[in-house]
């Protein structure tokens, strides 16, 4: 074999070589707390906090669904599926029983003069809080690079990410009256750019976990 077919064979191994070590340096990338944090996690922060609920419609000026699940001290499951209708500016929902088995509507909910008010009103007995943890927290990069990790992992092909924290100290304790639990873990997840979706999850030690999801609507999106 010629020097020259030599050199050229010598070439394209070193640039295939080069290819693949980028291919898997990208991958890396993506799969690491940085990535994850500065791509997908720091969407939340133009959210948490926003002290009035329908400041939403400024970040989300084509609406968006809110949703809030909580599973209490003897495992019974409740959800509230909110939509942010951008015509009206107003945040209406329903809580519902059991959301992943045999679903019951309880009652109507709507974001009103700074509380959530139920068409039944017995249905506050079922409910944790009143209102919405972005009122109240502020997630921020500085708050995040304070968290320990516990795990995290994001989905080339789906989008979806995962990053799971250690959370010693959290006003969320006292908005879910659980000042006596301890909060065991701290999720942060979701799919796509932008905030197409993003939910904070908090587990606590007695088995109670609570969590809340944002999603923008698109324009012709139902």
């Amino acid at each position: 074999m010629s020097i020259r077919k030599q050199l050229s064979h010598l070439v394209l191994l070193i640039l295939g070589g080069l290819i693949i070590m980028t291919l898997s340096a990208c991958g890396l990338n993506k799969d690491s707390r940085e990535w994850i944090e500065k791509n997908r996690v720091s969407d939340i922060y133009k959210v948490y906090p926003t002290k009035n609920p329908e400041d939403l419609f400024k970040v989300f000026p084509d609406g968006f669904a809110l949703g809030q699940f909580y599973t209490n001290e003897n495992g019974e499951m409740y959800k509230i599926n909110f939509v942010g209708d951008p015509n009206t500016k107003t945040i209406k929902g329903e809580l519902l029983k059991d959301p992943t088995g045999k679903e019951e509507k309880i009652s109507d909910v709507i974001y009103q003069n700074d509380h959530l008010v139920f068409s039944d009103s017995t249905a506050k007995q079922y409910w944790p809080m009143d209102g919405f943890l972005f009122q109240h927290l502020t997630i921020n990069q500085k708050k995040i690079d304070s968290l320990k990790v516990k795990d995290y992992h994001f989905e080339a092909n789906s989008g979806i990410f995962h990053i799971n924290y250690e959370l010693t100290d959290s006003k969320v304790n006292k908005l879910l009256k659980k000042e006596n639990q301890k909060i065991t873990d701290f999720e942060i997840t979701g799919s796509g750019k932008d905030y197409y979706g993003r939910t904070l999850i908090f587990t606590f030690d007695n088995g109670v976990d609570f969590s809340e999801s944002i999603h923008k609507v698109k324009r012709g999106e139902e």
